[in-house]
């Protein structure tokens, strides 16, 4: 005899006896309602929301750090481009140390053109 169907002979017994169906009193609900929900809220801090939330927070940090590292990839990528191009003789050298710092070699006369602004 399963439980179920000895509930269901248990309810026709008491329909026959002429006894009304029975209902749970608001007051049960909250007896047994409220520390269920509390367990149950416990149980999913502990074991379910919490990891949830750190999955979250470190999809966050790893969505970052990826941004980080496209930034940092494409700053060396323009760096090594640089290093390229003070490589070959002095000329890349010179050219810099011309448009940068202003610099010139003795004996030459700088003439210093101003932006049309």
């Amino acid at each position: 005899m399963t439980d179920r169907s000895f509930i269901q002979r248990h309810e026709k017994i008491r329909e026959q006896a002429g006894a009304r169906p029975r209902r749970m009193s608001p007051w049960t609900v909250w007896l047994y309602g409220i520390p269920a929900v509390a367990v149950l809220g416990g149980v999913l801090h502990v074991n379910g929301i919490g990891p949830f939330q750190s999955l979250v927070e470190t999809l966050g940090k790893e969505a970052d750090l990826k941004e980080q590292i496209e930034r940092l990839e494409s700053e060396n990528e323009a760096l090594e481009a640089e290093v390229d191009a003070l490589m070959p003789g002095r000329f890349g050298i010179e050219k810099r140390a011309r448009e940068q710092l202003g610099w010139s070699r003795p004996g030459e006369i700088v003439i210093h053109i101003p932006d049309k602004r």
